[in-house]
């Protein structure tokens, strides 16, 4: 069965699982001989917390008029989360979802395995980590397909994996895999520069600044690899959990300070030069009502803007912590697998129910809730859907859907302005650069709006 196909028969599946007391049918991390972790497939990001989690505008809010920052020429997008801190700016652009080119780029999604980080782009050159591990580099104007190189080790027995992902400095790709190792190679042509393994799998992107590397692996380990030469700094064991949602996050840098988000609901603050913890902060919630509710992986990037650290727990707890002492400034009751987008005064995020919402930043008070769409079909409320998103462009958020819709959100009031659809399953977070809104398919399509 298609992962296109399999919507309705998980979502089936997640509501029988909703009233017992086992998680079940989890993804064991493919090909890599650890029974110990397992995924949550991203079809299953599912409303099991809905009900716990009433968000009403506030009132007190009612009379201001949210206003978008000035629109970025953004040229690139060289990390997963577009920029170290993992808060890009507001990009120029129209966004009126008009598709400007579409173009294969190489493996996608199967029964046994799944692409998961978005893809890069630098110098012209879009950079993508697909389902066989194997990392594409294509014009990013066109699609035209520049160089492939393969990161399957020829002497493992392992001929699958999952995770990882890519990010670009230096005219250097930077590679973590699910084969557990990092490897560096010339943008250019794809070279190998240098190749280090550790001792498991990565499920993280990398990020890149300062030299340095940061990549988390499924034992919950952030490991700080020098960019020049690949040899490892430092590490940081985390709490390691056995399941977490399918999908590639990244740490946020912000100057020395380094913020990383893991499976067990923790997100700690290190320093970048030695790896000295400087605070820990756990977003997951007691009392959960069933076992898969009780997963409380922050499966979205870590947001640093301003000193302040934003962050959701699909365990249902979105907070805001003060990046010096690691003190909460709010939270909210809200499960989310997807990055917050920070724009200005406003925080905008969307929950595993397909709840957009609009938070005033500095006091986690709502502006407005927008309820998107739930269903295949909403009438006979079959087939749930999960969306990925948002980002900002030309004055619109914009997400997308496991259907592959796509729509442009006005960030004012949440009403849908603009609507596209590319026809396959999107649980990749969109990416922007030069005003155009790249989108990778479930199927490895690369479909790119204006």
């Amino acid at each position: 069965m298609s992962r296109a196909g399999s919507v309705a028969a998980i979502a089936a599946l997640a509501a029988a699982l909703s009233a017992c007391s086992t998680v079940g049918n989890m993804m064991p991390w493919g090909g890599n001989n650890d029974e110990s972790t397992s995924d949550i497939p991203r079809d299953q990001r599912i409303s099991i917390l809905a009900f716990e989690q009433q968000l009403t505008p506030d009132p007190a809010l009612a009379s201001r008029t949210i206003t978008p920052p000035p629109t970025t020429t953004v040229t690139e997008w060289p990390q997963a989360g577009g920029t170290p801190d993992n808060s890009p700016p507001h990009s120029a652009g129209a966004a009126v979802l008009e598709r400007a080119w579409r173009a294969d780029i190489g493996a996608g999604s199967n029964d046994r395995v799944q692409i998961a980080a978005p893809p890069v782009i630098a110098g012209g050159r879009l950079f993508f980590l697909d389902a066989d591990h194997r990392v594409q580099a294509v014009d990013a104007s066109d699609g035209d397909r520049l160089w492939s190189r393969a990161l399957r080790p020829v002497a493992s027995r392992d001929s699958r994996a999952r995770g990882g992902g890519v990010a670009v400095s230096g005219g250097r790709v930077f590679v973590a895999t699910g084969f557990g190792y990092i490897a560096a190679l010339d943008a250019a042509n794809g070279d190998e520069i240098w190749r280090t393994q550790v001792s498991a799998p990565f499920y993280s992107a990398p990020s890149v600044v300062g030299g340095r590397v940061f990549a988390i692996t499924n034992d919950s380990e952030l490991v700080a690899f020098d960019a020049g030469s690949g040899d490892v700094q430092w590490t940081h064991p985390a709490i390691a959990e056995s399941a977490r949602i399918l999908s590639a996050p990244s740490v946020a840098v912000d100057g020395d300070t380094v913020v990383a988000p893991f499976a067990s609901g923790e997100i700690v603050a290190l320093q970048g030069g030695n790896g000295r913890q400087l605070w820990s902060e756990s977003l997951s919630r007691s009392g959960a009502l069933t076992s898969l509710s009780a997963i409380n992986d922050i499966a979205g990037r870590p947001v640093v803007d301003n000193g302040v650290v934003f962050a959701a727990s699909h365990s249902g707890i979105l907070a805001a912590i003060d990046l010096r002492t690691g003190q909460r400034i709010w939270a909210r009751a809200f499960a989310s697998t997807q990055t917050p987008w920070i724009a200005g005064d406003v925080l905008y995020a969307v929950s595993i129910d397909g709840e957009l919402v609009a938070v005033d930043r500095a006091t986690g008070s709502v502006y407005w809730v927008r309820q998107l769409r739930r269903y295949r079909d909403e009438d006979d409320r079959e087939g749930r859907l999960s969306w990925t998103g948002p980002v900002m462009v030309g004055g619109r958020l914009v997400l997308a859907n496991s259907i592959g819709e796509v729509v442009g959100v006005s960030p004012q009031n949440g009403e849908v302005v603009a609507r596209a659809d590319v026809d396959q399953p999107v649980f990749i977070p969109p990416i922007v650069a030069n005003g155009e809104i790249y989108l990778v398919t479930d199927q490895a399509r690369l479909v790119v709006l204006r």
